[in-house]
């Protein structure tokens, strides 16, 4: 003889079950994001001091590169304008293209402005 059991699966409904707030963990839950909130806001505004201190440090280098470069071709033209109006080059370059002296009142003078 054997006794055979049979098993139905009954499906529980939970719909009168709540879920209790632990208050105690609540409490520690702000507890610890008052504690940690300064602490954020602090590195947060560090991380922002050191990428504005790195952003400026690149754009004063391109800056001063730029001052280099820019110096250094006014002094190339300066050369370049010095050798260019010598007296003997224009005097050369005039005989060359067979130029002749400039007439009277065909010359205007111009005075050089103070920078």
């Amino acid at each position: 003889m054997s006794t055979v059991a049979y098993a139905q699966a009954k499906r529980v409904q939970n719909l009168h079950l709540t879920r209790e707030r632990d208050r105690r963990r609540g409490r520690e839950l702000a507890t610890f994001v008052c504690a940690g909130l300064p602490v954020a806001c602090a590195f947060l505004v560090y991380v922002f001091v050191h990428v504005e201190t790195v952003r400026v440090g690149y754009a004063r280098q391109a800056r001063v590169r730029t001052t280099a470069a820019l110096l250094e071709e006014n002094r190339r033209l300066r050369a370049e304008l010095a050798l260019a109006s010598t007296p003997d080059r224009v005097s050369a370059l005039a005989r060359r293209k067979k130029l002749e002296p400039a007439r009277p009142g065909q010359v205007q003078y111009v005075e050089k402005s103070r920078p």
